[in-house]
């Protein structure tokens, strides 16, 4: 069954200018250790022939023995390295990963002497060499120094005893990268033209530090969702902050988002709290998560078995030290699981709190009706259901046949999605798609000065299929997104359909002939990013005139 979520729908209208959310790197335990104190070194183990990963994007990677021992290289220096701990080496990886798929890459059009050292492959991106793409033209070293994979690494820790003096600046010149995600602390240190992309590689990063050390040390290992753990029957449920610290400030329900100012549907309860303010763990049960997860920020996951039944409950923009579990963990009602914070999509400290029916993925319900039928609260009630969740299956049948607008096709009339205005033409189409797919959740006008978009005039719609924006759709979603996107392309010519954008691709009705094409961001986006690629949503734009 889909997951009906519509949470952060409405950031969609980030996508010229995008948003970018605050966020952090991927939380670890506070009570294990997360830096690598001198003599207390990872200890690589035997490297594989082979490594098959999976990015955050779903493209598969296949690292060799190579790729692998470069790898280990750089997990070998950050962890002798005083100060850079496992969160260092992880940003150190997605970096490698990123700028040369973790090779060795020479640069003879630049410096033909780099043909003559041990390398993977010849690069052409300006004057860059190596695994860290580094440019002997900005002082990072000399050809010499930047052929040799430990010279590298040493570079891009920097620090202290770094080989630059921090001119040109490494991981460890760099103020507050703790406090940055990983993917910002990566692009800080590459000052890369595309600083999303290193988040990309970060499950990948993980994947080799657990295969290449066996636990993934210093610190936990990344394991956001126990799939095998059965939830703990639970007797007792209690609300999730302290009593006399919160204030009730945004019911679940539809909403005006308050940091896009569009319209969207809350899939929780917001409760305000001081910073640092312990939130408890609502009711027995086993951490399936404990993560950064976009609009989210630090987010924890627990699911539960009450009264015969499993339900999750999810906790939500904690700072990256106010996550206290990790996933695996057996908690308690009232346990101190995490700390109020403000990370993700958040406008000040507060607790985002979730109730999902069925387990980790499963259906939102009412976070307000569930603690009150279980005298945890006496909190005012939501009276409506998420879009999708009314009793109907959205896998029947087929959608039926469109019909072609009536009407002055470029007149504009009200945005059902927004307080702006869209062409009959564009309302028609959102109207028949809706009626056809109920699953489906729009946000079409958006004022977006200074960029190139269809959305100002009235003329687009973005579609997401039950995942939030920035978050990658299960495979459920996705089957149900190619439905729609299917249909829309199959009647293009009788909605008025101009040209669609899904999952990296393009299709327009002029080029009808060419099918899909590779999407280049048309100028404003990162192809390769989850919402610049539209891997996390459907465009839809309409032509003009009759």
């Amino acid at each position: 069954m889909l997951r009906k979520a519509i949470a952060g729908l409405a950031a969609l209208v980030l996508l010229g200018p995008m948003i970018v959310l605050v966020s952090v790197g991927l939380l670890v335990n506070p009570s294990a250790a997360s830096c690598a104190a001198p003599g207390g070194s990872v200890q690589v183990g035997d490297i594989p022939d082979e490594l098959t990963s999976t990015t955050r994007n779903g493209e598969h990677m296949v690292l060799g023995r190579t790729e692998l021992t470069h790898a280990a290289t750089i997990i070998e220096t950050g962890s002798t390295t005083e100060g850079v701990g496992r969160d260092g080496i992880i940003i150190a990886l997605m970096a490698a990963l990123t700028e040369s798929r973790m090779r060795m890459l020479a640069n003879t059009s630049a410096y033909p002497e780099s043909g003559d050292y041990p390398h993977d492959g010849n690069g052409s991106d300006h004057d860059s060499l190596g695994l860290f793409q580094m440019r002997p033209a900005s002082g990072w070293g000399t050809v010499a120094e930047l052929m040799d994979p430990d010279y590298q690494a040493a570079a891009f820790f920097g620090g202290p005893g770094g080989p630059n003096a921090g001119s040109p600046r490494g991981l460890l010149d760099i103020p507050g990268w703790e406090q940055m995600s990983k993917g910002e602390a990566a692009q800080a240190v590459e000052v890369s033209a595309y600083p999303d992309r290193y988040d990309n590689y970060e499950p990948v990063a993980e994947d080799i530090l657990t295969a290449l050390t066996g636990s993934g040390d210093p610190g936990p290992t990344r394991a956001p969702v126990l799939v095998s753990a059965d939830p703990v029957e639970s007797s007792r449920v209690v609300f999730p902050l302290p009593e006399g610290t919160w204030v009730p400030t945004s019911p679940f329900g539809p909403r005006v988002h308050p940091i896009t100012g569009e319209q969207s549907f809350h899939t929780g309860s917001d409760f305000s709290a001081p910073d640092g303010t312990p939130i408890f763990a609502a009711a027995d049960g086993i951490v399936t998560v404990a993560e950064f997860s976009g609009g989210y920020g630090g987010l924890v996951v627990i699911e539960h078995r009450i009264d015969g039944k499993t339900l999750a409950t999810a906790y939500a923009h904690s700072w990256e030290h106010g996550i206290h579990v990790a996933p695996g963990d057996t908690v308690r009602a009232g346990q101190h699981i995490a700390d109020v914070g403000s990370s993700g999509m958040s406008t000040g400290p507060h607790l985002h709190f979730e109730v999902r029916d069925g387990g980790t993925d499963g259906e939102y319900i009412d976070p307000a009706k569930w603690l009150n039928d279980h005298d945890a609260a006496d909190l005012d009630e939501s009276d409506v259901t998420p879009p999708g969740q009314d009793d109907c299956d959205s896998e029947q049948g087929t959608a039926g046949d469109p019909s072609p607008v009536e009407g002055d096709p470029d007149e504009l009339v009200d945005d059902p999605t927004s307080g702006g205005q869209i062409t009959v033409r564009m309302r028609s189409v959102y109207e028949q798609t809706l009626a056809a797919f109920p699953e489906s959740t729009w946000a079409c006008y958006s004022p977006r000065p200074g960029s190139k978009s269809e959305h100002p005039i009235g003329r687009a719609c973005d579609v997401v299929f039950g995942n939030a924006i920035g978050q990658y759709p299960t495979p459920a979603q996705l089957e149900y997104g190619w439905q729609v996107t299917n249909w829309l392309q199959e009647d293009a010519e009788i909605l008025g359909v101009e040209y669609l954008i899904w999952q990296g691709k393009i299709w327009s009705l002029a080029r009808a002939d060419e099918g899909w094409r590779d999407y280049s961001g048309g100028g404003m986006h990162d192809p390769s990013d989850v919402t610049g690629g539209h891997f996390d949503h459907l465009h839809i734009t309409v032509r003009e005139g009759v």
